[in-house]
């Protein structure tokens, strides 16, 4: 039997060696440690290290920095006080000015949108294989003309009436309807922009290309009117102007607008009258964009357009383009620097064959020009 001595010796150990256990455990507690892995044969494994030696901060817990976005389109009056700025302050010449302005890309621009948010369903529908597969949306103001406005809001919603373009004005005769200086440039109109929220019918039996732009039969293209010297604004036509002098360039009316593209063509079986004739398939030169192929979620689609594009139709450049959904024929910058003031441009939706829908509902175009 154990005397009261060694009884005391032996709880002097106990302690001793609990106090060294316990200042242990308190000195490892705040390093890292490595986590054991029990293997099947219920021995004890160190795993091998498959994480950084520094744990990667929570991403999740991170708050993303806020986007910053802002936007500013230059008025024409804007672009006159600088340019006078430059060259009357600074006494630069008028050619460095408009080389200034133009890396800058301080234009001016006009846009123009069609919305179909507010529509019962949120959205327009094109459908293929029906008398209405190719629906006009939107057009913008003539080109450069800050002091014509349209005098008839129910002829500016809806697509001109398909008549030849007879007569145009000449430059000189529209310039009278610009307010201030006129670019010297060769090529005023520098950049035509267009934004599109769209998408199909969501589904196809064509299953390889689902998600991409292959075999997409709705699609956008990019129209062209200008106004006709020789309209004749018949009595009853609710855009008739009261003026001694109807062939007035001040007086141009709304119903003078013709479509220069699509063509027109007269109508079938000898009727009378001319009608609007759509492409099978998308123009490469006036195609803007393709929907993506059987995608349920609306998609938006910008669009830019430059005056100095130069991305040949037979180039791999250009099989880029329409990969991306894009006309071959629309990198060359040629519809942009053929622009002249007074033209207006217009978008255009189409749809091919049956089960085929195309669902718009946003559209925008957006002009720039230099002064």
């Amino acid at each position: 039997m154990l005397d009261l001595v060694d009884t005391a010796i032996v709880l002097l150990v106990a302690v001793f060696f609990s106090f060294r256990f316990l200042s242990t455990n308190k000195r490892n507690s705040n390093a890292p440690t490595t986590p054991i892995m029990i293997n099947r044969r219920g021995g004890a494994r160190i795993p091998s290290r498959r994480v950084p030696l520094v744990p990667p901060p929570d991403r999740r817990r991170e708050t993303p920095p806020p986007t910053l976005t802002s936007s500013y389109e230059a008025r024409p009056e804007d672009i006159v006080e600088v340019k006078d700025i430059l060259s009357k302050g600074r006494n630069l010449p008028p050619e460095l000015v408009d080389i200034i302005l133009g890396y800058a890309e301080y234009w001016a621009c006009s846009a123009t949108v069609i919305d179909y948010t507010n529509h019962p369903r949120s959205h327009i529908s094109i459908l293929g294989a029906r008398p209405g597969q190719d629906q006009f949306l939107v057009r913008t103001e003539p080109l450069g003309l800050t002091k014509w406005a349209p005098s008839s809001q129910d002829l500016w919603r809806v697509e001109s009436a398909p008549k030849q373009l007879e007569k145009e004005y000449t430059q000189s005769e529209l310039e009278q309807l610009i307010e201030g200086p006129i670019s010297t440039l060769e090529h005023p109109f520098r950049k035509v922009v267009f934004d599109i929220v769209s998408r199909d019918q969501g589904w196809s039996g064509d299953h390889q290309n689902h998600g991409t732009y292959r075999g997409s039969f709705t699609w956008f293209d990019a129209g062209l009117e200008r106004f006709d010297k020789d309209n004749e604004c018949s009595p009853e036509c609710p855009d008739r102007r009261n003026s001694d002098n109807s062939t007035a360039t001040t007086d141009i009316p709304t119903c003078a607008i013709r479509p220069v593209w699509p063509r027109v063509v007269p109508n079938e079986g000898g009727a009378p009258g001319m009608r609007y004739h759509h492409e099978l398939l998308p123009d490469p030169d006036h195609l803007i964009q393709r929907n993506k192929h059987a995608e349920k979620s609306f998609q938006h689609h910008h669009i830019e357009w430059s005056w100095d594009d130069d991305i040949s139709p037979d180039s791999p450049a250009a099989e880029t383009l329409d990969e991306a959904g894009r006309g071959k024929g629309t990198g060359n910058g040629e519809f942009v620097r053929s622009l002249r003031y007074g033209d207006i441009i217009t978008v255009w939706a189409c749809s091919r064959f049956p089960g085929w829908s195309n669902n718009v509902q946003r559209c925008e175009i957006k002009v720039y020009w230099a002064f």
